[in-house]
């Protein structure tokens, strides 16, 4: 039975470690999860409580005792030593917000589409805060692997995608893309209209990275947020030669 969303936060693994198993579960009552969840740090644990309850008792497949044993001490064991690593990854995390507001171009990370706390920092730190480093926009998408790379062999002749990048900043640039097609009206028309014409999803995202990856050297050698409207103007009165 799924009781939590993700396994690895701080709550749930206090949870089963407090209750290793179905049986000891389903001994506590409402109020005794909740208590375990707000100790633990749950946010919504008045409401969660309930549900939790109401789940343990469901009709659910049991293993035989000797199985439940072992793995719920081999849960208990496992779950003291994760317990510290989320509070040195929760410091690690605490730490690069701090670096990433203090860094004067946060702004303009911050600005782009859905990159939120996780993708922003990750993006300056893999992307730089030095754009002279890159001659061109061209140099910035080899590296990040956003631009294919011509296979040739007699007269044959195919884009591939390019394995020599950066794999790190190539799956920032691909994970942002992807996202930016949640909020952003015309990277899910490109993205769609690629799609529209046999391309793959990664195919078709690593071609909406490629965009990105322009945009995003442009943004830091100016040091000016995104902004939706000053893009789309640009992409208008370029749109004979537009990507």
């Amino acid at each position: 039975m799924d009781l939590f969303a993700k396994l690895q936060q701080h709550s749930a693994l206090v949870f089963l470690q407090t209750y290793p198993t179905v049986e000891a579960a389903q001994t506590a009552s409402v109020e005794q999860i909740r208590q375990v969840l707000k100790a633990a740090g749950h946010t919504t644990a008045e409401q969660v409580a309930p549900q939790i309850f109401e789940q343990l008792h469901q009709p659910s497949l049991r293993a035989n005792a000797v199985t439940t044993r072992t793995k719920s001490r081999l849960a208990v064991a496992l779950i003291v030593q994760l317990l510290p690593l989320l509070e040195q990854i929760a410091a690690y995390d605490k730490e690069i917000e701090q670096l990433f507001l203090s860094h004067e171009d946060n702004e303009v990370f911050s600005s782009l589409p859905r990159a939120g706390k996780r993708l922003a920092p990750r993006l300056l730190a893999e992307i730089g805060d030095d754009p002279s480093r890159y001659e061109t926009a061209a140099s910035l998408q080899a590296l990040g692997g956003t631009s294919p790379v011509l296979f040739q062999s007699g007269n044959y002749s195919k884009p591939h995608r390019r394995l020599g990048c950066i794999k790190p900043l190539r799956n920032a640039l691909h994970q942002f893309a992807w996202q930016s097609t949640l909020q952003e009206g015309w990277a899910k028309a490109y993205y769609e209209r690629k799609r529209a014409e046999g391309k793959s999803h990664s195919v078709a995202v690593r071609a909406l990275s490629n965009i990105w990856a322009r945009i995003l050297l442009a943004m830091l050698k100016s040091h000016k947020p995104y902004v939706t409207a000053t893009f789309e103007a640009a992409q208008g009165a370029h749109a004979p030669t537009a990507a």
